[in-house]
């Protein structure tokens, strides 16, 4: 996930919000526009598309949720 946070920030994405997500994610780190790709799933790592206008339009969860890496709209 490191990896995908760098690739967004170097592609001009900065980061929004950082946070926790209780009551199993530990560090929530949400940027402010979406993805600007779809990034190659490692072992641990998971995407979702979230969809919803309230929280965030996808995510990549790492270790089951502990670690979430989310995109805005």
């Amino acid at each position: 996930m490191r990896d995908i946070l760098r690739a967004e920030l170097a592609r001009g994405n900065r980061i929004a919000e950082i946070a926790d997500w209780p009551p199993h994610c530990e560090l929530l780190v949400i940027l402010q526009r979406p993805f600007r790709k779809r990034y190659t799933l490692t072992a641990g790592l998971d995407y979702a598309d979230i969809n919803d206008p309230h929280y965030w339009k996808a995510e990549y969860r790492h270790d089951g949720g502990r670690h979430c890496l989310a995109c805005g709209f």
